[in-house]
């Protein structure tokens, strides 16, 4: 079963203390997300990128992507223990250019919430994304356009991808 544990309630002096660290901590980065460093965002950098998984498969559902369309990211649990997809399973979609993997969209509001989602033994949970610049509205880093993508789940480390081709119409 897929379930979402929010962490317990804590005291008000011990919450205030905790999310005035949480901002400080975050005070280096833009209100898009991203670091310092140019246009990457947070999760850049912070966990090597896996295509395979001993105890998690993830896929694309459908064979042919075209921009606009709603596709469905399959995420297993093939292994014997729960597997942690961070809070609400956050994940980022890239796009492969110039010989190098560039930002596109990323969940970055589940990134940073406080719990956990936990993917049981055997099961599995299907995440839907509709391909379009209107549908990701304002935070779309680069031009969604035809090419090869990847999606990457950012709640298990390292993270895990799979490729994907965006084709034209």
């Amino acid at each position: 079963m897929f379930t979402d544990r929010r962490l317990p309630d804590v005291k008000r002096r011990t919450y205030l203390v905790s999310a005035g660290a949480g901002v400080a901590a975050l005070a280096g980065y833009t209100a898009r997300g991203t670091s310092q460093r140019g246009s990457q965002p947070e999760y850049h950098g912070e966990a090597a990128v896996v295509y395979g998984h001993d105890d998690l498969d993830l896929r694309l559902r459908q064979e042919a992507v075209r921009l606009g369309d709603t596709v469905e990211f399959e995420i297993t649990n093939t292994g014997r223990s729960e597997i942690v997809l961070g809070c609400n399973n956050p994940w980022a979609i890239q796009t492969y250019s110039d010989g190098d993997w560039q930002h596109v969209f990323w969940t970055r509001d589940r990134y940073y919430q406080l719990c956990v989602t936990i993917l049981e033994p055997g099961r599995t949970f299907v995440e839907r994304v509709t391909l379009s610049e209107s549908e990701l509205a304002d935070d779309v880093g680069a031009d969604l356009r035809p090419g090869r993508h990847r999606f990457l789940l950012l709640g298990p480390s390292p993270f895990v991808a799979v490729d994907f081709d965006i084709c034209d119409d």
